[in-house]
């Protein structure tokens, strides 16, 4: 059974893969306002209080409460549903005994509504044990972190009512006022109702993974750039564009780094025009791989100077100096002083300054 232990050593061991980002970059704490300052999109805030919720009320719950079990008001619900079926099936078995006629219209009928009832067994056993598996999934990403603070605030909304993690009023309990419990829909299939309106289950989706693995990669191709020392060319450029161009065509993709990597990135007001409608999502699209072009330029520019400075600070000390007559080899020292050196010492210092410092380009 799925209890409440069970998903805490899941959220536990799922946390692992979520620490390995968190490495790279701490941005995914619930704020108001990002790294560099800017204020978060309101999906962002919204999602995180999502999060919050599902972690307090699993938090509060005994671990030998199985919490994927159904409530009074669904077992009702079943039950009800499945004495009418079996009525129906009674009834069109109890019509057929009275048919001579096998081929007839009348008889195939009432064969249908026999199948008809099997089929809504199996398609609601099959659909409560997807309920139930979802549960468990949409409660491990919660208390693991791995869905995205990008999501729809519709479909989080959607989530949480079905599957039971909503507390408005902050008790640390379910409110079972505001809890959709399920209804039995013709064929067997169950359905929440969700402002009113019956949202069939097979319809709801879990929602959006952030992904972890497209913002991890791009951190680290950054810093190896960095760290190469080389400045970022024309074909280089053009290749990290398509790589982008690539990444970015699937929308979900776009929307987890909008959303999810806005500290480790410069997607900074990206999210709220999303949000707001005040960017269509190719001009988002756009605008995030320029930035990121510009991004891994800087860190080309920036590990280059690093380079440079390297090479300019070993230029200032160590120069081979060949004092006349019989005195032999020196190196100059930082502070001034003179260190006598073999001449296979003075020879290669010489080799080095000829080759890495001497042919510095201009500034």
């Amino acid at each position: 059974m799925a209890n409440n232990q069970l998903i805490t050593g899941a959220g536990v061991a799922a946390k692992k893969f979520v620490d390995v980002a968190s490495e790279v970059g701490k941005g995914f704490l619930a704020a108001t306002q990002s790294a560099r300052g800017f204020t978060r999109p309101n999906t962002v805030t919204k999602n995180q209080e999502y999060q919050n919720r599902v972690n307090s009320l699993m938090g509060k719950m005994k671990t030998d409460i199985d919490f994927t079990s159904f409530s009074p008001e669904e077992t009702a619900s079943m039950r009800t549903f499945l004495v009418n079926e079996r009525q129906k099936y009674a009834d069109a078995a109890k019509t057929l005994a009275n048919m001579t006629d096998t081929t007839s219209p009348e008889y195939m009928a009432q064969v249908d509504i026999m199948n008809g009832v099997n089929n809504s067994f199996t398609n609601l056993a099959d659909q409560l044990k997807a309920y139930k598996k979802g549960k468990v999934e949409y409660t491990e990403g919660m208390m693991s972190g791995t869905y995205s603070d990008g999501n729809k605030l519709e479909n989080s909304k959607i989530n949480a009512t079905i599957y039971g993690f909503v507390d408005e009023d902050g008790d640390g309990k379910s409110d079972s006022r505001l809890n959709a419990p399920f209804s039995i829909m013709d064929g067997g299939n169950i359905g929440f109702n969700i402002d009113g309106q019956t949202v069939p289950y097979k319809d709801t989706t879990l929602p959006l993974l952030k992904d972890y693995k497209l913002g991890v990669d791009l951190l680290k191709q950054n810093e190896t750039v960095r760290k190469s020392g080389q400045l970022v060319n024309a074909d280089a450029e053009k290749m990290y564009r398509l790589q982008l161009q690539t990444a970015f065509a699937n929308q979900d993709s776009l929307r987890s780094f909008i959303f999810d990597f806005e500290d480790e990135f410069p997607t900074e007001q990206l999210g709220i025009a999303w949000e707001r409608g005040t960017m269509t999502v190719d001009e988002i699209r756009k605008e995030t791989i320029e930035r990121l072009i510009e991004s891994r330029k800087k860190a080309g520019q920036d590990g280059y100077n690093e380079k440079q400075r390297g090479k300019e600070n070993q230029g200032n000390f160590g120069i081979p100096t060949l004092i006349p007559g019989n005195d032999g080899y020196f190196l100059t020292m930082p502070d001034g002083d003179l260190k006598k050196v073999s001449k296979a010492v003075y020879d290669r210092r010489k080799a080095y300054i000829d080759k890495e410092v001497l042919s510095l380009p201009d500034a």
